[in-house]
């Protein structure tokens, strides 16, 4: 299926990378599971439900910040390709937008350090560790923008496989020297981005054979926009560990780190997703450029249909599943109800489908309406948490609830975009990102 990604003869020879970036991102997702049971086994559910959050506040900071990033150098180098220009100074501009946004992350964290202290489990190792890993992710994401713009899938596969084993070693190396701490496993975090980043391959710096090159419009607007929409997906797919952080009592503070484990499992579809995302945002984007309106509506509906059967199957695995998989996994006592863990599972299905929903209106240049997607989903988020209920469930419902408005506004969105092609001409779809 990844060769449907890959849009037109002169991208074709760019296919021999699908397999190795489908492994990139086995290895990643199998090692980041094993780095984390490591550290729950090694820490206990206390120790782990900090450590957690350090990873839930690092992954969807860095996901929400930098993904928009690595989407719109994506994005643009693919209508690049459909129109045979080539702009020369995206990756300095985006390389420049992603170091800013991280001063002034770790610039609120800093001024913020007493709460920032506590959503880490009052370990101010933990807060240096976020601080030294978010300019590491901006490099690393712009890379990875401009190496799956230019359809270079098996070097992007390698920088996965990389960022996975120097993770992978160095949980390893913790436990057997004797230094698998809350701040041991940190500074593992902390530093892992920059090795990735320092080692792996680069995207090449010259134009592409016969391209005319040409300056696009800035960044800015449209990254702002952007950084919206991922921060607010961020905040909604990641806010239930927090949720019940901050609501659990002293006897319940062990259930985050037991609703982050199930979590993480139950986020398989989303990392299977990541397989096809690259060239799935390119294609569309290049379909968009060169005016192919029923290649651009096929590919969608491909990958619709197929995220679709991905989901239900996940959803029955993970109700008979996740519960005892995830307690003899991690050596957690407690367990989630497989009620909770299916509804969990939907929740995360239904944020896929609006991520698919969210990348086609981005390959089209609808960034606002990708925000407001989201911001709603938000809100929904907020009134399923204060629908009240046991301390997951609320967490559940409410993540339940943000995909479902998130979902429902993005597809109405998409539909009345597509809905309009058959009276309006060709050109005016094919804008810049």
């Amino acid at each position: 299926m990844l060769r449907r990604f890959l849009p037109s003869p002169s991208t074709r020879a760019s296919s021999r990378g699908s397999l190795p970036l489908v492994i990139g991102l086995v290895v990643q997702a199998v090692t980041t599971y094993l780095v984390l049971v490591l550290a729950g086994r090694s820490l206990g559910p206390v120790g782990f439900a900090a450590l957690s959050s350090l990873y839930l506040l690092l992954t969807s900071t860095a996901t929400g910040l930098f993904t928009p990033l690595e989407q719109a150098v994506t994005a643009r180098r693919g209508v690049e390709a459909g129109r045979g220009t080539w702009d020369d100074s995206l990756r300095r501009r985006a390389l420049g937008h992603g170091l800013g946004m991280a001063t002034v992350a770790v610039g609120v964290s800093l001024v913020a350090w007493p709460a920032t202290v506590r959503a880490l489990g009052d370990q101010g190792w933990l807060v240096v560790s976020f601080c030294i890993a978010l300019p590491g992710y901006a490099c690393w994401f712009a890379a990875r923008g401009e190496l799956a713009g230019l359809g270079r899938l098996e070097t992007y596969g390698t920088q996965l496989v990389i960022d996975g084993a120097i993770r992978l070693v160095g949980a390893v190396a913790l436990v057997l020297t004797d230094n698998a701490t809350t701040a041991g496993f940190g500074l593992l975090f902390a530093f892992s981005p920059w090795l990735a980043f320092a080692v792996a391959p680069r995207a090449g710096r010259s134009a592409p054979e016969g391209r005319q090159v040409l300056r696009t419009p800035p960044l800015t607007g449209a990254l702002s926009v952007l950084v919206l929409s991922g921060l607010a997906a961020q905040l909604l797919i990641n806010a239930g560990p927090i949720v019940v952080t901050l609501l659990a009592s002293g006897s319940d503070r062990s259930l985050a780190g037991v609703y982050l484990a199930v979590l993480v499992v139950i986020r398989v579809p989303v990392f299977l997703f990541t397989a096809v995302q690259p060239g799935f945002l390119r294609a569309l984007a290049e379909h968009n450029g060169g005016g192919r309106r029923a290649e651009f509506g096929h590919l969608l509906k491909v990958v619709l249909g197929a995220v679709s059967g991905l989901v239900a199957v996940v959803c029955v695995l993970a109700t008979a599943f996740a519960p005892p998989v995830v307690s003899w996994l991690f050596d957690f006592e407690e367990q989630l109800p497989r009620a909770t863990c299916l509804l969990l599972t939907l929740a995360v299905g239904l944020f896929l489908v609006a991520t698919v929903l969210g990348q086609a209106l981005i390959a089209l240049g609808h960034h606002l309406w990708v925000a407001t997607g989201w911001l709603l989903g938000l809100v929904g988020l907020a009134v399923g948490t204060a629908a009240g209920g046991e301390l997951t469930m609320r967490a559940t419902q409410g993540l339940l609830t943000g995909a479902v408005v998130a979902t429902t506004v993005l597809g109405a969105l998409l539909y009345r975009e597509l809905s309009g092609w058959a009276t309006t001409p060709t050109e005016t779809t094919a804008q810049v990102p």
